[in-house]
């Protein structure tokens, strides 16, 4: 998700998985303080429910890019994983896998499955959280009147304490991985929701698929960032009006004059 990769540091942790080379920028830990700090309940000392906060948010964002990774080999091209400040990124490489075709030969449907394949990982990583949430006898209760409903694991009937650290684990991998990937598959480039809906663009008019892309960029990222900032949601009304300039200028770069 999101933007270009950034620069390497002498700092960045390297490790691959399933064969997918893995880059952790150092200030891929920012994001986890500033967003999960709702997340540390009264019950769990703050320096440890902070270590599972990050450990929650490195898990869920990696297997969100392992989803984008797999679909990449799939249709035959090499990737790697990039975890940064805003996020993380499956970058194709050149190169061919299992003799298929390369990324140059690929059509919009399969770069639309390799879009929404990330999303499709995080969904299944929170509804694995809430099979283990039932395997060690506690229930899931359901919150209504919110933006996004709210799951909260329910541990009373077990021995576990109601707001431990498991609970940190189970309640954070459930929601983060529901609202993240959500946010995602809004139509804004280039989350995404946001790469999705301008292939699809693209399909149904060859000549303004993309400008036309633009614009329902700039929309949904300005409303967002209204009911954010109305919400008193200053970070994600800032990550939203962000994305709206970044389209609106890549719409004037186009030739935005033409609406």
């Amino acid at each position: 998700m999101f933007l270009s990769e950034p620069g390497r540091t002498p700092y960045d942790l390297q490790f691959s998985v399933f064969g997918f080379p893995v880059r952790v920028h150092p200030a891929f830990f920012i994001m986890p303080v500033l967003l999960g700090r709702g997340l540390i309940t009264s019950e769990v000392n703050t320096g440890v429910g902070l270590v599972l906060v990050i450990a929650v948010f490195f898990v869920s964002i990696l297997v969100h890019e392992l989803g984008h990774a797999v679909a990449f080999r799939f249709y035959g091209l090499p990737s790697r994983i990039v975890l940064y400040w805003m996020g993380g990124l499956a970058i194709p490489d050149s190169g061919n896998v299992w003799g298929k075709s390369t990324r140059g030969s690929m059509s919009s449907n399969q770069q639309i499955v390799i879009s929404f394949a990330g999303p499709a990982f995080g969904f299944l990583l929170a509804a694995i959280m809430v099979g283990v949430v039932y395997l060690l006898g506690g229930q899931i209760i359901k919150i209504e009147g919110s933006l996004i409903p709210i799951f909260l694991p329910d541990f009373r009937q077990t021995g576990f304490p109601v707001q431990g650290t498991l609970f940190i684990v189970c309640y954070g991998g459930i929601m983060l991985n529901i609202f993240l990937n959500l946010l995602n598959l809004v139509p804004i480039f280039p989350l995404d929701g946001g790469q999705i809906a301008r292939q699809i663009m693209v399909q149904m008019d060859s000549f303004h698929g993309v400008r036309n892309s633009i614009i329902l960029s700039i929309a949904c990222a300005g409303l967002i960032a209204v009911f954010c900032l109305m919400n008193q949601d200053r970070f994600l009304a800032f990550f939203f009006a962000f994305m709206a300039w970044s389209n609106f200028q890549s719409l004037q770069q186009y030739g935005g004059s033409r609406w």
